[in-house]
């Protein structure tokens, strides 16, 4: 009798949780009493919405190469000598000066093939702006004539393009704002308070034509109004991105020396009497013992490919060699002094800071500033203020300080640039990079 009496009272609370449930899923906007999940999202609203508008473009962008190939390293290094008074002429020839043109520093190396091949490839980077694109055109076609000048693109740019966003996102957010009442509407229901924004801006990077495109996306989270919303605070993310270029106080450069052998114990003997003569010619020129350093010596098996079979050629011993400077005409006094040799790679030099962190202070000072102006511009397109700051996040991970060419003009720190053809082989400037995410509640 007495399991006869447990098993009605069991199945009796089954039917009464049953119902409870039932009634949970019936109750309308909280009116019942129910127990809503921890961190359940309350009733919202997303929608994405996106704005563009061309603007009359202002500055033009021409970046080409010049690309040099041939068994007689110092030739080439001459050649390219030449190449660069044909493109600075060209340049003056149409009205351009010389401080709107910028070249990386000057790269010799040895492309690999499977004919083991003894010539060099000297290459070098150029990038030109102006202001009118009949300056550009103009200039594209005197370099279409030098036969080892690659034209690579014309891209057109906005010198104000920042002050310019502020009506692009203001459409945007509009935008959003309406899809969110009308879809609210579509169910019987109206869109609440902002609960969530996402938002970014950009002035287009790659335009080719005589327009430049300033794009807006805002993704929007609102509650449904007469909802439990949530007591957290609405809020809004935005990215920020800043660059800096400063002129470069040392220089790094990278030479190679390589020999093939099938006596490794000769070929070891040979690197080492090599790399020490080499060493002896940079010290020569007042370059201090601590500011070289020789690699350890890496030994590969060489192979050639005859007639479909593989063949030992023999060992292949490749010895780094890296030098500090610090005065870009010491560091073109080194190129200028193993450049020439045909059994010494150039593998480049590379602009450094020695106060780099001093700059990249502020870079992201600037990027900080860019982040919250970013983001009062969207709070205000929504009618909003921005308050407390929530998060920051540093999203600089994927930048790198990368070298630019040396424009022959005023940088960041007033440095006037020398205009000597010699020093032209090396580059004299450092990009500095920030990128943030900064979330802030709105008020």
């Amino acid at each position: 009798m007495g399991n006869k009496i447990s098993t009605i009272a069991i199945i009796v609370l089954v039917i009464i949780c049953a119902a409870l449930l039932f009634q949970k899923g019936d109750s309308h906007r909280g009116n019942s009493f129910v127990i809503e999940p921890e961190n359940e999202e309350s009733a919202s609203i997303h929608v994405a919405a996106f704005e563009s508008k061309n603007f009359v473009a202002n500055e033009y962008l021409l970046d080409f190469a010049v690309e040099l190939y041939g068994k007689d390293k110092e030739k080439l290094f001459k050649e390219m000598e030449v190449r660069r008074n044909q493109i600075f002429a060209a340049a003056k020839q149409v009205g351009i000066s010389a401080e709107n043109v910028e070249q990386n520093s000057l790269k010799i190396e040895k492309p690999w093939n499977f004919e083991k091949s003894k010539k060099f490839l000297a290459v070098q980077k150029f990038k030109v702006s102006v202001s009118k694109k009949e300056e550009a055109d103009s200039l594209s076609d005197l370099l279409s004539t030098i036969s080892d000048v690659e034209i690579h693109q014309t891209k057109s740019t906005l010198k104000n393009g920042d002050s310019l966003q502020a009506e692009v996102v203001k459409k945007a957010c509009r935008k959003a704002l309406f899809k969110a009442d009308r879809y609210a509407e579509s169910v019987g229901e109206k869109a609440g308070k902002v609960l969530l924004v996402n938002g970014d801006v950009e002035t287009s990077k790659y335009n080719m034509a005589d327009s430049v495109s300033i794009n807006a996306n805002v993704f929007l989270s609102m509650a449904i109004a007469n909802s439990e919303e949530s007591d957290a605070k609405a809020l809004l993310t935005v990215t920020s991105s800043e660059s800096q270029k400063y002129i470069a106080d040392e220089f790094l450069s990278s030479f190679s020396i390589e020999f093939v052998d099938a006596d490794k114990e000769a070929l070891y003997k040979k690197i080492d009497k090599r790399s020490a003569e080499v060493i002896s010619r940079i010290l020569s020129l007042g370059v201090p013992q601590k500011n070289v350093s020789a690699e350890r010596i890496s030994l590969t098996k060489e192979w050639n490919f005859e007639q479909g079979e593989r063949k030992f050629v023999g060992y292949k011993a490749l010895q780094n060699i890296n030098v500090k400077s610090d005065s870009k005409e010491l560091a073109t006094a080194l190129v200028d002094l193993l450049a020439p040799d045909s059994d010494v790679q150039c593998n480049g030099t590379t602009p450094l800071l020695k106060n780099q962190e001093l700059r990249e202070a502020r870079v992201i000072q600037k990027t900080g500033e860019m982040a919250l102006a970013k983001a009062n511009l969207f709070a205000s397109a929504l009618d909003l203020k921005v308050g407390k700051t929530q998060k920051l996040t540093d999203e600089s991970a994927f930048y790198r300080t990368t070298v630019l060419g040396a424009r022959r003009g005023k940088y960041n720190d007033g440095i006037l640039l020398s205009a000597g053809s010699s020093q032209n082989v090396i580059a004299d400037s450092v990009e500095v990079k920030a990128s943030l995410e900064l979330t802030v509640e709105l008020e």
